[in-house]
């Protein structure tokens, strides 16, 4: 009988080692391809700068760091609404411009009454997502507020305004609850 031969081991000494080598140089070079690829294109974010288009006043230099004009022209009517959000939350907002004249009626109605009614304005804002943001936070604290839209001086406001309250106890404490709260707000008088 013949001895049975050992079958041959094959040497395999750092083989794992260099597969690991050879996969993070391959996970490196195909990363900075991608990167490479990433920056060569042209990146959809970046829109190129405006020209503004050429208007009948020429002359006049639009101003570089006033904020942006709203579309329309003061005194066109306000666009219908989109969405009803609005009218989920307490107290729906009237658009009004001081010198219209469904304003001057309403402060006539207001002062036929005899009694003269106290707001707490608890901020006014340009934007107006800000100023419905300042609703929605005062409607989460159970308390009902107004937007006002008006015109000071060529730019549109938007006033975030509680009340009418007849009694000066009364906006005092509504005041210092949202002053609990952590917003500021000023007495006004009806306009």
């Amino acid at each position: 009988m013949k001895p049975k031969r050992a079958p041959a081991r094959k040497k395999s000494a750092g083989g794992t080692l260099v597969g690991l080598f050879v996969g993070l140089v391959l996970g490196i070079v195909g990363a900075a391809a991608v990167v490479w690829y990433i920056n060569k294109m042209p990146t959809p974010f970046k829109q190129p700068p405006v020209q503004p288009a050429a208007k009948a006043d020429a002359g006049k230099a639009p101003p570089a760091d006033g904020p942006a004009p709203l579309p329309g022209k003061p005194g066109d009517p306000v666009p219908e609404k989109r969405f009803q959000f609005y009218d989920i939350l307490p107290g729906k907002s009237e658009a009004q411009v001081e010198g219209a004249p469904e304003a001057k009626d309403k402060g006539k109605e207001t002062a036929v009454a005899g009694k003269e009614n106290i707001f707490l304005q608890a901020g006014s804002f340009q934007n107006p997502g800000d100023a419905d943001n300042q609703k929605a936070r005062l409607a989460l604290l159970g308390m009902e507020a107004a937007i006002q839209q008006v015109m000071v001086q060529d730019k549109v406001w938007y006033r975030v305004r509680l009340g009418p309250y007849t009694k000066i106890d009364e906006v005092n404490k509504v005041r210092a609850e949202l002053a609990r709260q952590g917003i500021e707000a000023a007495v006004a008088k009806k306009d």
